[in-house]
């Protein structure tokens, strides 16, 4: 080969002006354009047949990506029923009918997860609709679609139980969790737990999904970042308020609990009779307080139940700060 390089170098070092244009014009002339036919081999697929989508197709991707706002409302919704909300008609009739809209998302959900290829935890590639459909049913079907059938059956039992037991009509005023708990009304109780049952693998999805994106090329991962600590602070702030708020409802609102020193420390609220986005906004100073040690409200914790939770909160504060704080300095590393 180096031979014939070499031989070929010194044959166009020897050739004169005149003869290398006579025969680059010569090569020019001699090219032409043909066209070439492409015979695809027919597969013999039928239009009714089925065919698995690609999860790394476009289409899957956005859906993914929109499946996180109905995950956030659902995640969004359960605390605040938790502390604020009742199985009512009037006061609760927005947050029924958004409930109802995730649910439909989540059918449409397990629509596209039974058209996508999947694979086991061993690597291997599932393609079609039966091996789809026992991988499913198998991991999924159990924890994320069968309990929304219960929860709304236990919604309507509880709803009717509530009326009977506190003798308030729901459609003229709006229903308090502490006659609910005097009352100890079962369908409520039942309502709460399959509540539960109903977010919990909705929450982890959610969390789940953002790690995946975050490891997508094609995506923003800045911006997927900023979106998802602000989610994070805004459900962390959420949740701790309402469940403090929640706490303080398992004993009646009294002297031990912090809504009665808030009640003190503001002379508009009133624990019984604020409307309830009054009380939310409360729930979320309260939250936003525990969380960063601001300090701003007084006193302690004057019951076993808000102690217990305190200690959770600062676990959670902690481990939300190390978070935000080592993917900012990751990003400063990197640079």
């Amino acid at each position: 080969d180096t031979q014939t390089l070499k031989a070929q170098t010194t044959r166009s070092i020897l050739m004169t002006p005149e003869k290398r244009n006579h025969r680059d014009a010569s090569r020019i002339k001699r090219k032409r354009f043909q066209k070439v036919y492409f015979r695809l081999p027919k597969t013999g697929k039928k239009w009714w047949q089925f065919e698995a989508m690609d999860p790394r197709s476009k289409f899957v991707g956005r859906w993914k990506i929109f499946m996180l706002f109905p995950l956030c409302i659902e995640a969004w919704i359960f605390p605040y029923r938790l502390a604020l909300g009742v199985p009512s008609i009037s006061s609760e009739m927005q947050i029924i009918v958004v409930e109802f809209a995730v649910d439909i998302v989540c059918l449409f959900d397990m629509a596209v997860a039974l058209c996508t290829a999947t694979s086991t935890s061993k690597g291997e590639e599932i393609a079609t609709f039966s091996g789809i459909s026992r991988h499913f049913f198998r991991h999924r079907f159990i924890l994320e679609v069968l309990p929304i059938y219960p929860y709304w059956v236990a919604l309507f039992f509880a709803t009717n139980d509530v009326q009977e037991s506190c003798k308030i009509d729901t459609t003229s005023a709006d229903l308090s969790w502490v006659c609910i708990r005097q009352n100890n009304t079962t369908f409520v109780m039942l309502w709460w737990g399959l509540s539960a049952l109903r977010v919990a693998p909705r929450v982890y999805r959610l969390l789940k999904d953002f790690s995946a994106l975050e490891s997508n090329l094609e995506l923003a991962v800045r911006a997927l970042q900023v979106l998802k600590f602000a989610m994070m602070i805004f459900l962390t702030t959420h949740w701790v308020g309402c469940i403090m708020y929640f706490i303080s409802i398992n004993y009646d609102l009294s002297w031990r609990t912090w809504v009665f020193d808030m009640e003190y420390l503001l002379p508009f609220y009133n624990r019984y009779s604020t409307p309830s986005w009054n009380t939310y906004i409360l729930c979320m100073y309260k939250g936003l307080n525990d969380l960063t040690y601001l300090g701003y409200v007084l006193g302690y914790p004057n019951n076993f139940g808000e102690i217990f939770f305190a200690i959770i909160v600062m676990v959670v504060s902690v481990w939300l700060e190390g978070n935000i704080l080592g993917t900012l300095l990751n990003y400063m590393v990197d640079k």
